[in-house]
């Protein structure tokens, strides 16, 4: 075999082994199932709103945050909890962790920096003061 073709097959080798390295690089890595789920920025907040979707109190939390620009003055999570079991869940655990009684407790719900706040007023206080806006 001549010095050329050996070096136009080493030259192609090359070419494929960086390919599949970038590839690899580019994919997802696979979660573990026994490690907990990565969380996004606005996740790792430590204000959470949970709310459900047809709730009518929710919706006027949700107006109240629209007209106020709430949202582009407080950094917080919002997640839906009638649709979402995981979320659901996840409200569970803050009732418990503020002690209260899960069977008593619905949405609007709003945890932040471990306090617990329930309903309409409540939460809305609690944003207008956050915001600055009271």
């Amino acid at each position: 075999m001549s010095k050329r073709i050996f070096g136009v097959i080493m030259l192609i080798t090359m070419a494929v082994v960086v390919g599949i390295i970038i590839w690899g690089i580019r994919q997802p890595e696979k979660l573990d199932a026994n490690l907990p789920l990565p969380q996004s920025n606005v996740e790792q907040t430590d204000i959470v709103y949970y709310f459900g979707q047809e709730c009518s109190h929710c919706k006027k939390i949700e107006q109240f945050i629209k007209d106020n620009q709430i949202d582009q003055r407080v950094i917080f999570a919002k997640k839906e909890v009638w649709h979402n079991s995981a979320n659901n869940e996840e409200l569970q655990g803050r009732v418990r962790e503020c002690s209260l009684d899960p069977e008593k407790v619905g949405v609007p719900f709003l945890f932040a920096r471990g306090k617990c706040y329930i309903g309409e007023i409540d939460v809305e206080n609690f944003f207008k003061k956050e915001a600055g806006i009271e």
